[in-house]
């Protein structure tokens, strides 16, 4: 993937690299190792330095993506950018607006991948190594402002070449702004019809018996935000995770006490992992009743225990 860039505009995105690694890794201990033999943290400390030696190189041009949806074959070659543990790094670019959310996929049979993702600015906002249970990586993100944004792409270990394949999902949508609104009770259920049955994909639980949909969204500190991606567990149950298919950061269920005389209701009980501002969002399909659930920023999850949810049996 080496269609021409200017050389100033490299130098800033391999510099951002160098400067913002920092967010991603916190220390690196121990003896020094020989390239291509080193732990995870050293690893990505080894490319921060090695990063701030090829700014000014010529040996990296840019490839490009574009909204909606595109998808590309690049190859890691021994002409591209070397990093001192061994690795080699393509930089691919798109135009992003604010607001859109981006799904960002690297796969490759030859090797296991590594993404970056940088802001117009430039600096780093994301990273992944591995996905699904798989070596291939993706980034989930959604865009806090509009401008020229860069991939990041890499192997994980050192001295892998071969070829893989970018694609770039954007989905549009308005920004979101974090609420600082404390869970203190459940807000009251709105009546606003939502077409359609629940359709369970990447980013939404059909629980219940597929009746009511849900749906999380969320944001750091650090301005980091996306939708939460869904895995359901059973027919009443599922949970969400953020940034790696192996750190849960909700869970959730839907229980049916309709036959609960006295107050028949469907209930919602969910509990929490983190304590980044989350919007958990459940919906009755049947009636387009709707129950939002908020989690302030650098707030420890507040557990939700609403059984006066949905009266709306049966």
């Amino acid at each position: 993937m080496r269609p021409r860039g200017p050389g100033s505009a490299r130098a800033a995105l391999l510099s951002a690299v160098v400067l913002m690694a920092a967010a991603f890794v916190l220390s690196s201990n121990g003896p020094s190792r020989p390239p291509g033999n080193l732990s995870s943290n050293a690893r990505v400390l080894s490319r921060r330095r090695s990063l701030r030696t090829l700014a000014a190189s010529t040996c990296n041009e840019f490839g490009s993506l574009a909204c909606p949806s595109s998808t590309a074959s690049g190859e890691i070659t021994t002409d591209d950018c070397r990093l001192d543990d061994g690795s080699f790094v393509d930089l691919v670019q798109f135009q992003g607006a604010a607001g859109q959310t981006v799904t960002i996929d690297m796969t490759s049979n030859a090797f296991d991948t590594y993404l970056f993702l940088l802001d117009p600015s430039p600096a780093v906002v994301a990273t992944n190594d591995d996905f699904g249970g798989t070596t291939n990586s993706r980034i989930t993100f959604t865009l806090p402002t509009s401008g020229t944004w860069t991939i990041g792409a890499t192997s994980l270990q050192a001295n892998q070449v071969g070829t893989y394949t970018l694609t770039l999902q954007c989905a549009a949508g308005p920004a979101t702004t974090p609420t600082p609104t404390p869970i203190v009770a459940p807000p009251a259920p709105t009546a606003t019809p939502i077409a359609g049955p629940c359709t369970a994909n990447a980013t939404t639980l059909c629980l219940n018996n597929g009746r009511f949909r849900v749906q999380a969204t969320y944001s750091t500190a650090a301005g980091q935000s996306g939708p939460g991606m869904a895995v359901t567990r059973t027919t009443d149950t599922g949970v969400f995770w953020f940034f790696s298919a192996n750190n849960i950061e909700v869970i959730v269920k839907v229980v049916n006490a309709c036959t609960f005389t006295a107050a028949p209701r469907y209930w919602v009980f969910a509990g929490g992992l983190t304590n980044v501002s989350v919007e958990l969002t459940v919906t009755d399909t049947r009636t387009g009743t709707v129950r939002t659930y908020r989690n302030p920023q650098n707030t420890p999850f507040a557990p939700v225990q609403d059984t006066n949810a949905f009266a709306t049996c049966p």
